[in-house]
């Protein structure tokens, strides 16, 4: 018997997918012009994402699911991450300014995926400090999360500012589309901030 050891398919999807379920992404990703990856995430990861932060006084997070659109099979190739799914660490040990989630987020994580979702990425809170990376934040995803749809998500409940980052490089991303109604609702283009945090810049901690 030979083995032989096969890197596995990641369930990559064409832009011409996305065009029918959220035009307005499809359209940003597929411009010729269109700076780093796009970003949309539904109004229900978001709302089960704001709800779990706002309901801790210190520091959480949890994993972000989604769908991912690229330039043939390449993952580097990238265009387009749908953010569709939250899901909350409830085994963490965190302080005003440090989170340690448990690997168990991990597990539930991949009990959730649907055939075409993957671990896209991650959320966090920074209660009353604002919303940007640390160094600690860079260092969690360059070794978690460093593949080009990798993204991750920062909010600070107490001001309401969010910020994205994208990439083993956390390069800050400003190409985000919130879906006001999910993902056949999205009224477009107007609602990249609409119903959302705002964006911040702020680096403290």
């Amino acid at each position: 018997m030979r083995w032989v050891e096969v890197t596995p398919r990641l369930p990559l999807q064409p832009l011409g997918a996305l065009a029918g379920r959220e035009p307005a992404l499809a359209e940003s990703a597929g411009h010729a012009a269109a700076p780093g990856l796009q970003i949309a995430i539904t109004a229900h990861a978001q709302a089960a994402a704001l709800r779990h932060l706002a309901g801790h006084p210190e520091e959480c997070g949890g994993l972000l699911l989604g769908e991912v659109f690229a330039d043939g099979d390449d993952p580097a190739r990238s265009r387009a991450v749908l953010v569709t799914q939250a899901v909350a660490a409830e085994e963490f040990a965190s302080t005003a300014i440090s989170l340690r989630m448990s690997s168990d987020v991990w597990e539930r994580a991949r009990g959730r995926l649907g055939p075409l979702e993957l671990v896209v990425g991650w959320y966090h809170s920074h209660p009353g400090l604002g919303a940007f990376f640390s160094a600690t934040d860079r260092r969690t995803q360059r070794a978690f999360f460093p593949h080009a749809y990798s993204v991750g998500w920062v909010v600070d409940p107490a001001s309401n500012e969010s910020a994205w980052f994208v990439g083993r490089d956390a390069t800050p991303s400003d190409s985000v589309l919130y879906c006001g109604a999910g993902v056949a609702g999205s009224t477009g283009p107007e609602s990249r901030n609409g119903g959302a945090p705002t964006t911040s810049t702020r680096s403290m901690k």
